[in-house]
């Protein structure tokens, strides 16, 4: 998995376990997240949703696993350049994730990717280092 790859996945889960703006019913499939689009259904399931507890907690977990492999990666890193830059104002888990889902939801090529290169790009794209 390239730093890109695992980048993007920390930022998708992060952003889509709390927006709404893509509620669709969550199937036992979307839990193997081959898509940003499988995981976007996970972090938007409504709270109706059979399946919304099992999918707001591997959301988040997801999102949560995904940023701290990604940040790890660029903290062993020898690269001058960073992919994101976090700072010291970072949003709480349930902004993130709600940020992520409203970004990639306006990325059709992103929901595409696998939701690891999603959360990487998504961070890379919010929080760019200056």
């Amino acid at each position: 998995m390239t730093r890109r790859s695992t980048a993007f996945a920390v930022v998708a889960a992060g952003v889509l376990a709390m927006s709404g703006a893509r509620a669709a019913t969550v199937t036992t499939d979307d839990f193997t997240v081959p898509t940003t689009a499988a995981l976007v259904t996970l972090c938007t399931a409504p709270d109706t949703d059979p399946l919304y507890t099992a999918a707001r907690n591997f959301c988040h977990g997801f999102a949560v696993g995904t940023y701290r492999a990604v940040a790890a990666e660029e903290a062993a890193s020898r690269s001058k350049h960073k992919m994101f830059c976090m700072g010291d104002a970072a949003p709480t888990r349930d902004q993130a994730v709600a940020a992520f889902v409203q970004w990639a939801n306006g990325r059709p090529k992103t929901l595409e990717s696998s939701p690891t290169d999603g959360i990487t790009e998504y961070l890379a794209a919010t929080y760019p280092c200056k």
